[in-house]
């Protein structure tokens, strides 16, 4: 009887202690065909693959663009082939990576994360043969619909999941972003354009004593942009610190270039005496103004708080700059003119 074959490629053993005479059938021919077959890859088709292969068997597939595997020796042989990733096939297997393990494509690293998301070290680029391709899509569980989606053209598209997405952000035209849709905004919108909103609110209260000579205010201006156009509006509220003499009087400086139009309702500022509740109203327009030379005068009374509402258009020109409160007393009195906190100033771009 011979020795037992050898364990992963079978080859004939003649008995060890040289009873058996040596054949060359056997134990040279057959065993060299064995060895020849165990020599690298073993080349066969998809349907020819070893019926009974060793564990670590290499193979090839001559049929499905070189597609590579081993066996791993378990049993049915059929079920034992692992694939081999290479250059050749297109492989068909799942590869599985570790947390914190890499594939590498270049100098691109893409690598799984402990919470199952991917980092990249470089971005994702899609080259999509028409602007409606989608470049990305998401979605939760067993969504029937993605959630989100991103096309070649930039254009995002909302939706619940349960049903096509409903809502989109897309580019409309130069330096336009637009939407179809609803926009909630929860915080703060700032806009730097037409539409653009500015408020200041005057902080604390300032007050000017016999003169009529126009002075800064010390809240209330806003910047403004060149060749834009904005319109303004203010709620002054005033009061005389003993009597109804020195009233109020103000106007507006701005840029180089720029003109205002401007003008106010308020009191009469001879009607309109101390401790009044009642007074003739002052309906005052002043047209294309460009320095503080075109005054508004308004009536103030003691000690109640006197209001004037004053509206107006800014024109700017090529120069940015601001649009700056300035106000005195109508007639120099000792007893000061006082403008008061809460007295505020808004203006919005409308070109």
């Amino acid at each position: 009887m011979p020795d037992p074959s050898t364990t992963r490629l079978s080859l004939y053993k003649s008995k060890s202690d040289g009873s058996e005479l040596v054949s060359y059938t056997q134990d040279i021919g057959q065993n060299l065909d064995k060895l020849d077959a165990a020599a690298g890859f073993q080349a066969c088709t998809s349907t020819t693959r070893p019926a009974a292969p060793y564990s670590g068997k290499p193979i090839f597939e001559t049929n499905t663009s070189y597609r590579s595997y081993f066996s791993n020796g378990s049993s049915p042989a059929s079920g034992s082939w692992v694939e081999i990733p290479n250059s050749s096939g297109v492989f068909g297997g799942n590869l599985a990576l570790a947390t914190g393990s890499s594939l590498s494509i270049g100098a691109a690293t893409l690598t799984r994360l402990s919470g199952g998301g991917l980092n990249s070290n470089t971005n994702f680029q899609r080259n999509a043969a028409a602007t409606t391709d989608v470049v990305i899509s998401g979605l939760v569980g067993a969504d029937a619909f993605d959630r989100t989606r991103i096309y070649a053209d930039g254009k995002i598209e909302f939706g619940p999941g349960n049903v096509t997405r409903d809502v989109n952000l897309y580019r409309s035209g130069a330096n336009t972003l637009a939407t179809d849709d609803n926009l909630n905004v929860a915080l703060n919108l700032t806009v730097g354009g037409v539409g653009q909103v500015q408020y200041i609110l005057k902080t604390a209260d300032e007050t000017v004593t016999s003169s009529t000579t126009l002075q800064n205010d010390d809240h209330l201006v806003l910047p403004a942009v060149a060749n834009a156009v904005y319109t303004f509006a203010l709620d002054l509220y005033m009061v005389d610190t003993a009597d109804a003499t020195g009233d109020f009087k103000m106007s507006f400086t701005c840029p180089t270039g720029a003109t205002f139009d401007m003008h106010g309702a308020g009191a009469h500022t001879t009607d309109l005496g101390a401790s009044s509740t009642n007074s003739n109203g002052e309906w005052i327009g002043k047209l294309a103004t460009t320095s503080a030379g075109a005054t508004l005068g308004f009536g103030v009374s003691n000690p109640s708080a006197t209001a004037a509402r004053v509206y107006g258009r800014l024109v700017m020109g090529s120069t940015a700059g601001n649009l700056q409160l300035q106000w005195a007393q109508n007639a120099s009195d000792a007893s000061g003119t006082t403008l008061k906190a809460g007295s505020y100033m808004m203006m919005t771009r409308v070109a």
